[in-house]
């Protein structure tokens, strides 16, 4: 495998209207690399593009979920060639993005760990050499309404009071939830019921893990929150 030495994100990834993203260094800086990318201007030709494993996964979804999915597949595929995983020559259909279970991502066969996540037009996909997880949500009243059944009353209360306004709060507490589980392999019930964040703010905060607190990074563009936790803070 070659080295990796590139962990950096460009204005001419990201294919959204503004490149500015607050908080978006202090991601970089926690992992290898970050991959952001329009889920409208990406679409390739499917059977130029899927490995065998991802097109028959991709024939069991609905056309939305398979939409998500694709673009997940090539924000996961542009982040092995940034990282220069793979010989330049390798084809897409040749690059494997689905690890052995069908369900989580990986990047080829390097053994890197990576996370993937979309919301409305944008997928992000994240690499590091320790179990890490990434989620992306746009901060909206519907993040907000939810908040009963997804946050305990200290994260309810925190929302509140929050000088960032209920909409940004919710939306870091719950890609936080998010975000978490992927990194500690939970599913999500679990990381709603174990996971707690204990402080939110505009570009860091603090979730408590088993009777342990850790930190949270976020970055913050064009109405949408993404949310980093790594394993190696764990």
């Amino acid at each position: 495998m070659n080295e990796i030495s590139l962990n950096s994100i460009s204005a001419s990834s990201l294919k959204i209207d503004s490149p500015t993203w607050s908080g978006i260094d202090r991601l970089q800086s926690a992992c290898l690399g970050i991959m952001l990318l329009d889920i409208e201007t990406i679409f390739p030709v499917e059977e130029n593009f899927f490995t065998p494993r991802e097109a028959a996964r991709a024939t069991r979804m609905g056309l939305r979920r398979r939409k998500a999915f694709t673009a997940a597949r090539v924000a996961l595929k542009r982040l092995v060639r940034q990282l220069d995983l793979v010989g330049k020559d390798r084809p897409d259909p040749a690059i494997e993005t689905l690890g052995p279970d069908d369900v989580k991502p990986c990047l080829a066969e390097s053994g890197i760990h990576c996370s993937a996540s979309h919301s409305g037009r944008l997928v992000v996909a994240v690499a590091h050499r320790h179990p890490i997880g990434v989620d992306i949500e746009r901060a909206s009243e519907k993040v907000v309404k939810t908040r009963r059944l997804s946050m305990s009353p200290r994260e309810r209360e925190l929302i509140s009071l929050s000088s960032l306004g209920q909409e940004r709060a919710a939306a870091r507490v719950w890609t936080a939830k998010e975000a978490s589980g992927k990194a500690l392999g939970l599913q999500l019930f679990q990381a709603l019921r174990e996971v707690e964040v204990v402080r939110v703010g505009e570009e860091e905060g603090m979730m408590m893990y088993q009777g342990k607190t850790y930190p949270i990074r976020h970055a913050e563009g064009n109405g949408y929150v993404i949310t980093l936790i790594t394993c190696d803070d764990l």
